[in-house]
């Protein structure tokens, strides 16, 4: 069984784009076999709007280190942050005291931003 989470992930489209990369490469490996994103695989959640972008997926097991595909993404995203590119990870499980919120570079400058509240909200600045 397992909880289920929501995950939304806010960057620049240079940085989804690069996020995209990353993850075609690590799909290619052939240990996923349900990969979560790629240039052609669609995320369950997408938006874009002044040059930032925000994705993820809703009702998702999201355990790190058990699940390859969640691993990859993880993964991914720190490759962004050595890259300084910056984004916002927001994701919350099924009780309140199950929520991750983290930030890595200069994420003032994005569009679109996440953030936890009793669902994860998309506001635009």
């Amino acid at each position: 069984m397992g909880y289920r989470s929501e995950v939304k992930i806010a960057t620049i489209r240079e940085g989804y784009d690069a996020l995209l990369e990353i993850m075609d490469l690590k799909n290619k490996s052939g240990n996923v076999e349900y990969p979560l994103i790629g240039s052609d695989i669609d995320p369950g959640y997408f938006e874009e709007e002044g040059g930032s972008v925000v994705f993820g997926w809703d009702d998702i097991k999201w355990y790190v280190g058990l699940l390859c595909d969640v691993t990859n993404v993880e993964e991914a995203l720190g490759e962004l942050d050595e890259q300084e590119i910056p984004y916002e990870f927001c994701r919350i499980g099924e009780s309140w005291d199950d929520i991750e919120f983290r930030t890595s570079g200069d994420n003032e400058n994005l569009a679109i931003h996440v953030e936890p509240s009793v669902a994860i909200e998309v506001v635009s600045s």
